[in-house]
């Protein structure tokens, strides 16, 4: 038989969601449990089934199958009707007193059997459904007085408290309710009634709060993917920056030893940065700031002192050593200085004047 699930927030296991026999069926929850559903999802004698026409049923000992058209978890009552719309049929087998159950409104009923029929009044109703013989059945307040009720051919059968629904029938079924569990203030608050999972012989219930929209935990799991994605887009950036600067510098590396190669006859000497290290004396003795690098003061001999222009390895893309070098290689003129060597040494470009 086919259920209808229903999602519950802050539900504890699928085995003990909330459900419906059908779609404007009550939902069945804590308390109440549906027969194939563990013991721990519900609490004892709150066992209910789905009929073949998807009405909810509870089954109540010695009284027989009601028709559950109502739960208010709230108010802890629930609305019945009997299975087959005959309540008054039942009347010698309905009994609460071994249930969880009792009546909201119940009052003392006499039943008398007749052997004829007598005419309604407000004082004496029939009971339509004929469950002791052929003989009319008719039932009255046992408060009020018989005086003005004509009993001849009417004899007394029994007495009996049951709810005024129940002698009169209508479409608004009998109202019971229950005392335990004490779930009704945990559900006003709109949180969760549920049974402890102990071995105690009398369970225990617990009040779990359900999150609220907008919980702080929903709003931790929004922040964490915000921060997630972030992160991942500021690692893909800098990688991006990283590979781009390494590959200007493979380029630019490539352009000076290609321009090398080419000048490779006007014989300028080149040097390690080793050896620019050595010549500048570790670069003690600095002689000015240009734009594209520093001056140190250095010398090849004790008779020759030289000029030694450090440039800049993160600025420019190879353009400006490679047109110095070759254009300082070719000019020789007593008031220009002159170009004696360089150093292209990985990314440590250096000038000697």
């Amino acid at each position: 038989m086919r259920l209808f699930a229903e999602i519950n927030g802050g539900s504890q296991d699928d085995e003990c969601k909330a459900s419906r026999c059908s779609h404007h069926g009550p939902v069945i929850r804590f308390p109440f449990r549906l027969k194939h559903q563990p013991e721990h999802c519900g609490y004892p004698e709150f066992e209910l089934s789905c009929s073949e026409e998807k009405r909810t049923i509870l089954e109540l000992p010695y009284s027989g199958k009601l028709w559950v058209k109502e739960i208010n978890y709230v108010s802890q009552e629930i609305v019945v009707h009997y299975s087959d719309d005959c309540l008054q049929r039942q009347i010698l087998n309905f009994n609460l007193s071994a249930s969880p159950f009792t009546y909201e409104y119940a009052y003392d009923f006499s039943f008398f059997n007749c052997s004829e029929s007598k005419a309604e009044s407000f004082w004496l109703t029939s009971i339509p459904c004929s469950f002791l013989s052929s003989n009319p059945v008719y039932a009255t307040w046992s408060s009020r007085s018989l005086a003005k009720v004509n009993l001849s051919s009417c004899w007394k059968i029994f007495n009996a408290t049951l709810p005024e629904n129940y002698i009169y029938g209508g479409e608004y079924g009998t109202f019971m309710n229950w005392s335990k569990p004490m779930c009704g203030n945990c559900e006003a608050k709109g949180n969760k009634c549920q049974r402890k999972k102990n071995n105690s012989r009398e369970p225990e219930i617990e009040c779990i709060d359900k999150p609220a929209k907008g919980a702080p935990m929903d709003k931790m799991v929004l922040t964490e993917a915000i921060l997630g994605f972030l992160h991942f887009t500021f690692g893909i950036f800098i990688i991006f920056i990283v590979y781009r600067s390494n590959k200007l510098k493979r380029e630019h590396r490539v352009n000076i030893q290609k321009f090398l190669e080419d000048y490779r006859a006007l014989k300028p000497s080149r040097y390690s940065y080793a050896d620019i290290k050595k010549i500048t004396n570790n670069f003690k003795d600095k002689l000015g700031q240009g734009g594209y690098g520093t001056v140190y003061k250095g010398k090849l001999s004790n008779e020759v002192f030289v000029a030694v222009k450090i440039l800049d390895d993160f600025k420019g893309n190879g353009e400006d050593f490679i047109n110095e070098v070759g254009t300082m290689s070719t000019i020789h003129h007593v008031n220009v200085v002159r170009l004696l060597g360089f150093c292209a040494d990985g990314y440590k470009r250096a000038l000697i004047y």
